[in-house]
């Protein structure tokens, strides 16, 4: 690949060519979703209502009435059904119609969209493409999210929506080299971007690790990751990004005196669904291997740090939005999120023609400065 190579094409630029549809996005965390209440959310630009019958199952429906095109998330629910604000008419969880105040016969044509939902993990998962290849198998399997794993412990922390496409998104979560500059201070003190890495691919996984050996926390970062600020450890940190929707930063800390005491490790989970192609939600939990006593100044603390790749995200999008600016200059760092970029170009060309030459053969691999 020639030093340098520019990336100048619109329509190969990260995630302009827009979704893959048929995969599975996190909607909503599960506590987020409650019977009596409906919840509206925009995903993959496409309008859903989320709400839960009265035994408790989980409903996603497309969120517009057929009739007058009224939201349905205006309206409330009445049973297992909800009913639309404006003329009455009640939709059950199939999305069918399933009474009209005003007549007794009901039109089969009269019903809207009910969408595969899977709860798991905390999370309830959506399918926005063919229900017809809606397998519940493809939903990524991070057992340790059910709490299966090593007694791991998993608590959903908070969804921010950022104003960035998801791919920005990924580009942030896979480069780790810009933990020491963008979050100065908070999980590292300053030893990251210049430690060396290893990239590999698997099927729709991209990982990137880095270690670095014979660190001292200072105490901010050492309480952060319930690690003793007067002990030296050996660093692993691995970036795994399951395409195109699930980021993964898996930090493992071992005392570098005593390879008998287990790693401390502290997992961090995002799941990216894209609202729009400048907007993205980003659903975030952790994970840890010991008992997640979790306080008010812990959460703060995630807020700021997924605040700040935040800022990052929206200035890009605004960049892109005023100025259309494409091109870009990558180096050896850029290589997993690369690989990104490609396999969701990839899923995106295979849906739109299984027979066409993928996106992807015009997004470099690798580009060293």
């Amino acid at each position: 690949m020639t030093a340098g190579t520019k990336l100048s094409n619109p329509s190969t630029y990260p995630g302009s060519q827009g979704y893959p549809r048929n995969q599975w996005y996190v909607a909503a965390f599960s506590n987020e979703v409650v019977t009596g209440s409906l919840l509206q959310r925009r995903l993959l630009d496409t309008p859903v209502v989320l709400y839960r019958t009265e035994s408790g199952e989980a409903v996603a429906l497309h969120d517009r009435c057929p009739h007058r095109g009224l939201p349905l998330s205006a309206g409330k629910q009445i049973g297992d059904r909800i009913q639309c604000g404006y003329h009455g008419m009640e939709f059950g969880t199939d999305g069918r119609c399933a009474l009209i105040p005003s007549q007794s016969t009901v039109p089969g044509a009269l019903s809207v969209r009910s969408y595969p939902l899977v709860e798991k993990w905390q999370w309830l998962w959506i399918w926005m493409g063919d229900e017809a290849a809606a397998d519940p198998a493809l939903i990524p399997d991070h057992d340790w999210l059910g709490l299966t794993r090593k007694g791991y412990s998993a608590v959903p922390w908070f969804m921010m929506e950022m104003g960035g496409n998801y791919v920005y998104l990924h580009d942030n979560l896979q480069d780790t080299s810009h933990v020491t500059f963008l979050h100065p201070g908070i999980l590292d003190d300053g030893e990251l971007a210049g430690a060396p890495f290893s990239v590999d691919e698997d099927a729709q996984i991209v990982r990137l690790t880095r270690k670095v050996s014979g660190l001292k926390f200072p105490g901010p970062v050492a309480h952060f990751f319930r690690v003793d600020e007067n002990r030296t450890y050996d660093r692993t940190l691995t970036t795994e990004t399951f395409a195109p929707s699930i980021s993964l930063a898996k930090q493992s800390l071992q005392d570098a005196g005593d390879s008998t005491i287990p790693p401390v490790e502290f997992y961090a989970l995002n799941a990216l669904t894209p609202a729009s192609m400048r907007s993205t939600y980003v659903f975030h939990t952790v994970a840890t291997s010991y008992e997640a006593a979790f306080q008010e100044a812990d959460f703060d603390k995630g807020r700021v740090i997924l605040g700040q790749d935040k800022v990052a995200t929206e200035i890009l999008q605004q960049r892109f939005d005023e100025y259309g600016e494409t091109e870009e200059r990558s180096v050896r760092a850029d290589k997993a999120g690369i690989l990104v970029r490609r396999m969701i170009a990839d899923m995106i060309a295979r849906e739109a023609d299984p027979q066409a030459p993928a996106l992807a053969a015009a997004i470099p691999a690798t580009q060293d400065a």
